[in-house]
């Protein structure tokens, strides 16, 4: 069920499944089959390079509501980050890919940020919808990111995450 466009398994939505590409690292480990790490690494650089990763506020989504990674449900769920964190993190050990243990970075300082009670403990979900909106501050336009970042980097930006005045979701843009 490996889908060896976009990485990951099956077809949308499509969920990260964690549990699946760490027994493919454990698989490849104990095999050598480098089709197995490939499984892994390609669907962690599919996922970290699509909009189901928050590049700005970082952590992933719950799934992707299609094929690409593109397009995530919005909500944030404690233990998918958890797990993916964990995935990341054992895939830098295998392959000592500097990304992977960026993401793994990022993916702790989201949870100490948003997901971690002042007084201890953590918070199990972020949910999908604010004020109403699904995803409301996970889009952005053009013009929203010209003005946050500036003429110079906010064009920079916009290249580099191919935000354009149509957007790739619903007249916005899913960086």
């Amino acid at each position: 069920g490996f889908d060896t466009i976009y990485g990951g398994f099956g077809q949308a939505p499509k969920f990260p499944m964690p549990h699946m590409l760490m027994y493919l690292l454990r698989y490849h480990h104990n095999t050598g089959q480098e089709n197995a790490l490939y499984n892994v690494t390609k669907t962690l650089d599919s996922m970290a390079n699509g909009g189901i990763y928050d590049h700005i506020g970082y952590g992933f989504a719950r799934y992707s509501t299609d094929d690409e990674w593109l397009v995530p449900h919005f909500e944030k769920m404690l233990y998918d980050n958890a797990l993916l964190l964990t995935a990341y993190t054992e895939a830098y050990q295998v392959t000592q890919n500097s990304r992977y243990k960026e993401i793994c970075e990022q993916i702790i300082t989201f949870i100490q940020r948003e997901m971690t009670h002042k007084d201890g403990g953590f918070f199990s979900a972020l949910d999908a919808d604010t004020e109403g909106e699904e995803g409301k501050y996970y889009v952005w336009s053009k013009d929203e990111i010209l003005k946050t970042l500036g003429d110079d980097l906010g064009t920079l930006y916009c290249q580099v995450y191919d935000i354009t005045e149509k957007g790739n979701f619903e007249g916005k843009n899913i960086p």
